[in-house]
């Protein structure tokens, strides 16, 4: 009886709500990184002239082994413009149910907490954007942000909760500058050493009107610890790029520094994008060739890159990408300086030490939209008390002083596991509404666990938004 009266009221309450939906309406299928994310502030944003208020609702059954999990979020949305000089983007989320097991493990032991959503009882999202004169706009919010071309990002994705964000964007001619200064968390740390800021750099060069590459560097350092209370160091401010390869070269210990490159070319309907990021590099630190153990693979050269192609042809948008990222990249000799914010990867789920494929189908034809999305990733997960550089949460402290994981490190290492998933879905646009069905497939595979899910979910949203993560 129970299972009825929720099925009732999950399917059925989004459309005492219909009166109220405004045009306010995020696809999707708008652009594959947008792809089940309600991001409210991205990379870069247009502005129109509005005064919106309106609601948003996505509610959700799955089932799974004879049992049934459900979701709704529901949340108001205000958008203003005033004289296309001041923009303001606001929601305010609740979100509740029981989800399913695949995330539970995820949440926190009050039960409070979603990943990539945040604080489940109430979650406020905004951005506010200033125009300051016609080439510099400052943008001031809580919300993520997501640098790239393809479905993944290996140099800032959305995939985690909202942070605290200051953005400014600089654009002068072919050139655009983005200087984005944050506050991120790790909970799990001690009280004297959970937070953490950032300062993020990318300069996008429009190099003809197809070809665009771009440069992008952050550093990443812990609020305080236990002999020192650093708070936000105001030399990080410093807006001009290329200031961290100095610090590579002195091999700074105030924080962990990033680097990378963002490239996409575009011809007719097809894209081809890709990405290269460096989190440490020491080709000089090698050992004595002549000593017979000799090894390569120095657990400090941390890198990854991306290469993908999309395209849209009669109707049918296609993605195919790969992303490959080394052993103990992201992660740090200080915890709480590894790239992540409140549990979750900045940049890939997975963190590092693996290889990944990802395909995507999508499919519009009137209002009806079929979409399907497989991924699969070799990753080499660790074991009870050691750690072979995929978990960024944990130190590698033991490497980084002559440790047996310092030398002939390789991308795959420890417990070789196959991942795969598979994501299929059906919708219809009715009224504002996406009313949809889905199915969620996915496999863990390895010599210590073999590991196999399916789930059927129905629903209706107004927006996107998943309680299923890929891994």
């Amino acid at each position: 009886m129970k299972k009825h009266i929720k099925l009732l009221i999950l399917v059925f309450f989004p459309f005492c709500l219909i009166g109220q939906i405004s045009t306010f309406k995020s696809s999707p299928y708008k652009q594959y990184s947008n792809y089940f994310s309600d991001t409210i502030a991205s990379i870069d944003s247009d502005t129109n002239q509005y005064i919106e208020l309106g609601s948003r609702i996505n509610s959700k059954i799955s089932y799974h082994d004879n049992k049934m999990y459900s979701s709704l979020l529901v949340g108001k949305v205000f958008s203003a413009n005033l004289k296309n000089k001041i923009t303001l983007n606001s929601n305010l989320d609740h979100l509740i149910g029981d989800f399913h097991p695949l995330n539970q493990h995820l949440t926190d032991s009050l039960d409070l907490y979603f990943p990539t959503y945040g604080d489940k009882r109430f979650r406020w999202q905004f951005n506010l954007k200033y125009k300051v004169n016609k080439f510099i706009t400052a943008d001031f919010g809580k919300g993520r942000h997501f640098i790239g071309n393809g479905y993944r990002s290996l140099l800032l994705s959305d995939n985690q909760t909202p942070y605290p964000f200051l953005k400014l964007t600089t654009e002068f001619g072919r050139v655009k500058y983005y200087n984005l200064y944050t506050t991120f968390l790790n909970p799990n740390q001690s009280d004297f050493g959970r937070k953490k800021h950032s300062t993020i750099h990318f300069l996008d060069f429009a190099l003809t009107d197809n070809i665009h590459f771009g440069v992008f560097e952050s550093i990443l350092w812990q609020s305080k610890s236990e002999e020192v209370n650093k708070g936000f160091e105001f030399a990080y401010l410093n807006p001009i790029i290329f200031y961290r390869p100095v610090e590579f070269s002195k091999h700074s210990s105030k924080g962990n520094a990033l680097m990378g490159a963002n490239f996409n070319a575009t011809f007719n309907t097809t894209v081809i994008y890709g990405q290269a990021m460096l989190d440490d590099l020491n080709i000089s630190r090698q050992k004595d060739s002549d000593e017979e153990d000799y090894e390569e693979g120095f657990f400090q050269n941390k890198f990854g890159f991306q290469i993908g192609v999309k395209t849209k042809y009669k109707g049918v948008d296609l993605l195919a990408e790969y992303n490959q990222v080394q052993p103990y990249t992201y992660g740090h000799r200080t915890v709480l300086q590894n790239y992540s914010h409140m549990n979750q990867a900045l940049a890939h789920p997975l963190g590092a030490n693996f290889k990944e494929v990802v395909l995507m189908v999508n499919y519009k034809k009137d209002k009806w939209m079929y979409s399907i999305k497989v991924t699969t990733a070799k990753v080499g997960l660790d074991s009870l008390d050691t750690h072979y550089g995929q978990n960024i949460f944990e130190s590698d402290y033991e490497a980084s002083t002559g440790g047996q994981h310092s030398y002939g490190n390789f991308n795959g290492q420890g417990f070789l596991t196959q991942l795969n998933t598979m994501y299929a879905e059906i919708s219809y646009d009715y009224k504002g509404f996406d009313i949809f069905g889905s199915l969620f497939y996915k496999t863990k595979k390895s010599d210590l666990v073999d590991q196999t899910s399916l789930f059927y979910s129905l629903g209706l949203r107004t927006f996107p938004f998943s309680t299923f993560t890929d891994y």
